[in-house]
């Protein structure tokens, strides 16, 4: 009896082959971004939780913001007991610890920052505070030798609080580059790069900065993993926005001590961390 050859072609084969990788060239990007919007979901729950937790630190202290870190000049934390072996030297994220219980609520998942020694162990804050609402680095400033003392604002204070950014998603690889002696990440590190002076992306070499510019530390959100990051208002909202956004009633800046520039891709958060100044980067109005 004879039995017919039922063996695919070589033609019918390739055919097979090129549907599969037509079908994985319209799957693949698909599953990324589904990968990507669900990444975006925890972190938007993350960020959310701080800015919860910063609602219940005003509760406690009087409506009144807390400083950004606790670090003088000269050694000056360290002879105060400021800063300590344990803790390092508390920062607004340490000080919102009793709220959160769980530093994992301080990290997003597109921050491609290597963790770094903390109070808490290894790890990483993808978070920063605007410079201009919760600000300073505390008590002094003993390296000029002047005692200007310290000003932290109250939250009734702002004008509008729906369009006065608290908490960005700073996610800038950078900030992990404290490596000049041992402590450093778990000491000034953690308390100098906490804060937002701008909401510049990385890649522009403004906000980047040389290799050894603090605007390295101090700005740029990595939107490389992602093109819009996520920004906690002072009245609770969180809301995702895209890559050069202009936020309005904000000034397009690089810092107090530049001029307004309106080709930057961005607006300024930063302000003097030791007292309110005339040139501190405009909050908005309504």
């Amino acid at each position: 009896m004879n039995h017919k050859n039922r063996a695919f072609t070589l033609i019918e084969l390739l055919v097979v082959i090129a549907i599969i990788a037509i079908l994985a060239a319209i799957l693949f990007p698909v599953f990324a971004q589904a990968k990507s919007a669900a990444k975006n979901i925890k972190t938007v729950s993350n960020i959310k939780q701080v800015g919860t937790a910063q609602q219940l630190y005003l509760g406690d202290y009087d409506d009144m913001y807390q400083q950004a870190g606790t670090m003088n000049g000269n050694g000056v934390s360290w002879a105060t007991g400021a800063c300590q072996a344990s803790v390092g030297c508390p920062s607004w994220d340490t000080l919102l610890m009793p709220y959160m219980k769980n530093w994992e609520l301080f990290q997003s998942d597109f921050d491609q920052a290597p963790k770094t020694l903390s109070p808490f162990g290894n790890t990483k804050r993808s978070f920063r505070v605007a410079a201009n609402v919760i600000r300073g680095w505390a008590g002094t400033n003993t390296w000029n030798g002047q005692d200007i003392g310290f000003q932290t604002i109250s939250s009734t204070a702002l004008p509008a609080p729906a369009s006065t950014i608290v908490v960005t998603e700073q996610r800038n690889p950078a900030s992990a580059d404290c490596t000049w002696w041992v402590g450093a990440a778990f000491y000034e590190c953690g308390v100098w790069y906490s804060r937002s002076a701008n909401t510049l992306s990385n890649d522009d070499p403004v906000a980047f900065g040389s290799s050894t510019g603090l605007f390295k530390y101090a700005s740029g959100i990595d939107f490389s993993r992602a093109n819009k990051a996520n920004y906690v208002f002072a009245d609770t909202h969180v809301k995702s926005f895209a890559k050069g956004y202009i936020f309005p009633g904000y000034e397009q800046r690089l810092n107090t001590g530049s001029a307004v520039d309106t080709t930057l891709k961005g607006v300024c958060l930063d302000a003097d961390p030791f007292r309110i100044s005339a040139t501190d980067c405009k909050l908005p109005e309504q």
